[in-house]
């Protein structure tokens, strides 16, 4: 079947480049922590209606990206009653020691690698300017750490970085399905033009696939194909209400008077788009969302690639020659001194001066201790700012069977939320794999699941469309 155009009044990238946003990372997920087989989960809404026709993967994969210790959710949000100002007061130096970092720091870019990238470069400047201190502790090996520490040595400091888990990379995870690399973290450089990632990937010699989100099949909650023009009215009520004012407000009120006014049919469509062109981009639910959220930070340019590599030589470039140290859980960073003391299960670093990198989750989970305690400002800045949930099901199949020349798959479920987004990874795999997307309230309950539970209803919603 043909991909068909998604052609309404003002298509969602339209929309998003003409306000001028940044800061929307479409693919991160992560799974560190064991496959969920346990009696204590809830049971999947999408049930077979019978035998289902499509083949069984060969290999697949499940993140929980808001179970894993060392992240706690994707990436972050601005939630109702905060603005942008919250990421700068995240940005300040704290003292002239102690410096922060991340996607989450960034007032461009926010929740996207090159973000992180950029804010671990801007940390390391922060560092250099005025102090010229020979020794730093990076905390944390993700894209944030990993700029950070190579700027520094590249400027002729002394850098180490210690990162919790037992890889580099941090929210950006390449895995192997087969012969296949797949990002199980962040995959998409957003805006190739000028973005330092796809500048590294071109001097990799790593071909970037560009994605077209317009390039999708919608299919009904039934499985019948249906055409985009027919959610025009619903789609352009919701820019109306939710995403054409810079207001603090939440967007979930603003949209509920209209969902009110609509027939179940209805319903379910605008709870299709709620999800799959608000939620998927911020993963927080729209009664958490502010407006203000879609104003914020700069355009992406040239569009969105994928590297058919994965993300992994990319990272492996940023951390040569580095000195990594993994596997070394900080546990305390002292900053009140003439210099710094990290402290881990694995021993103690002393510095000049400290980077922390680590994800907002883990900030507002308070697993490092600071002494003395962060200023006001920074745990204001971590308080406001939301932390975010996004996770994907990557499936390997023996052959396709879907629409392969499109680019997103899209699906109105029964239940809000559940697997509405597959992207066709054909395109940048050159193999048969679909990944699936849950973000928000749907991703934290699918999160208490089963790995067969949560494969099980892939399948089952996969089979309602290609049965």
């Amino acid at each position: 079947m043909s991909p068909q155009p998604h052609n309404a009044a003002l298509s969602r990238r339209s929309f998003l480049a003409a306000a001028g946003l940044g800061g929307l990372a479409l693919a991160t997920g992560c799974a560190t922590t064991p496959p969920r087989t346990g009696s204590d989960s809830t049971a999947p809404p999408v049930e077979a209606t019978g035998p289902r026709t499509i083949p069984d993967p060969t290999h697949w994969r499940v993140t929980r990206w808001g179970a894993d210790p060392w992240s706690l959710g994707s990436y972050s949000y601005l939630p109702a009653g905060t603005s942008a100002t919250s990421r700068a007061a995240l940005a300040r130096p704290i003292g002239d020691r102690l410096f922060l970092a991340g996607e989450a720091t960034d007032s461009d870019y926010p929740g996207t690698v090159h973000g992180a990238l950029s804010s671990g470069r801007r940390a390391a400047s922060q560092v250099l300017e005025g102090h010229g201190y020979r020794s730093v502790v990076v905390v944390g090996a993700g894209a944030a750490g990993l700029g950070a520490a190579q700027a520094l040595v590249d400027a002729g400091s002394d850098a180490v970085v210690v990162e919790a888990r037992g890889r580099i990379g941090g929210r950006v995870w390449t895995d192997d399905m087969g012969d296949a690399p797949v990002d199980l973290g962040g995959s998409w450089i957003h805006g190739v033009r000028g973005n330092p990632l796809a500048e590294l990937a071109d001097s990799l010699d790593i071909t970037l696939v560009h994605t077209d989100y317009d390039n999708s099949v919608l299919y009904d909650t039934d499985g019948s194909l249906m055409d985009w023009s027919r959610l025009d009215h619903l789609y352009e009520a919701m820019v109306d209400a939710a995403l054409s004012s810079s207001s603090t407000h939440a967007m979930g009120p603003e949209l509920a008077p209209i969902r009110e006014r609509l027939n179940a049919e209805e319903q379910r469509w605008f709870d299709f788009l709620i999800t799959s062109e608000i939620e998927h981009w911020w993963p927080a639910d729209v009664d958490k969302l502010a407006m203000a959220t879609a104003f914020f930070g700069k355009a992406f340019r040239g569009g969105d690639a994928v590297p058919t590599t994965g993300y992994r030589p990319i990272i492996e470039s940023l951390a040569a020659g580095l000195d990594i140290r993994l596997e070394t859980a900080v546990s305390s960073v002292d900053h009140g001194g003439p210099g710094v003391v990290v402290d881990s299960e694995q021993g103690r670093f002393d510095a000049d001066a400290a980077i922390v990198t680590v994800p907002l989750g883990v900030l507002k989970g308070e697993r490092i201790r600071f002494t003395p305690d962060l200023p006001h400002s920074t745990l204001s800045a971590v308080q406001m700012l939301g932390m975010g949930l996004m996770n994907k099901v990557v499936l390997r199949f023996p052959e396709i069977f879907w629409d392969e020349q499109a680019d997103l798959i899209s699906y109105v479920p029964s239940t809000k939320g559940h697997f509405v987004e597959w992207y066709n990874a054909v395109p940048w795999t050159d193999q048969p794999i679909l990944v699936g997307f849950n973000a928000a309230k749907a991703a934290a309950e699918i999160e208490t699941w089963s790995d067969d539970a949560t494969i099980e209803t892939a399948l089952n919603t996969l089979n309602m469309i290609y049965r």
